[in-house]
């Protein structure tokens, strides 16, 4: 009697085994719990949705700068940061900041100094290149001492890319 239940517990594994099912081996086991292990948990959707949301506006930003996005005309202000004594007169050291939407290239910045009403010397320097909301910074030579007279630098002039 025990053979003839050994022998039939054998035949129902091979059977299993043949079929290739884990399933078939495991109580309780069916398609339902499958399913479910299967389901997308819910904080995977909420990652998603953000994902989605970021991407997508990313996208609609880069589309709104390239048709037009904000053109504001360029609005370059200089700053001196300080004159140095060279080896042949003086440099003045400036910083170009273009405050505006666009960006300007060529950029003369023109520096004079000033004795009252009467131009002394003057020098010109040209920033190639200056993106909207950006810095550079450039030099001006001059022979005479800058810290002597008055100092009046600006831009005089861009060009559009």
């Amino acid at each position: 009697m025990m053979a003839a239940r050994m022998k039939h517990h054998m035949q129902k594994r091979g059977d299993a085994s043949k079929s290739g099912s884990i399933a078939e081996l495991r109580p309780g086991s069916d398609s339902q719990s499958r399913q479910e292990s299967n389901a997308i948990p819910i904080w995977e959707w909420i990652v998603a949705a953000i994902g989605l949301m970021v991407v997508a506006g990313v996208l609609g930003f880069l589309l709104y700068e390239a048709l037009g996005g904000n053109q504001l005309p360029p609005d370059v202000k200089l700053s001196v940061d300080s004159v140095v004594q060279t080896g042949n007169g003086y440099l003045v050291k400036i910083t170009a900041a273009n405050q505006g939407g666009s960006t300007a290239e060529g950029v003369i910045v023109e520096g004079e100094l000033r004795r009252g009403t009467e131009p002394v010397e003057r020098s010109q320097t040209t920033i190639d290149y200056l993106p909207p909301h950006s810095e550079k910074r450039a030099g001006l030579f001059f022979t005479r001492d800058p810290r002597q007279f008055e100092l009046q630098v600006r831009p005089f002039g861009y060009e559009e890319p």
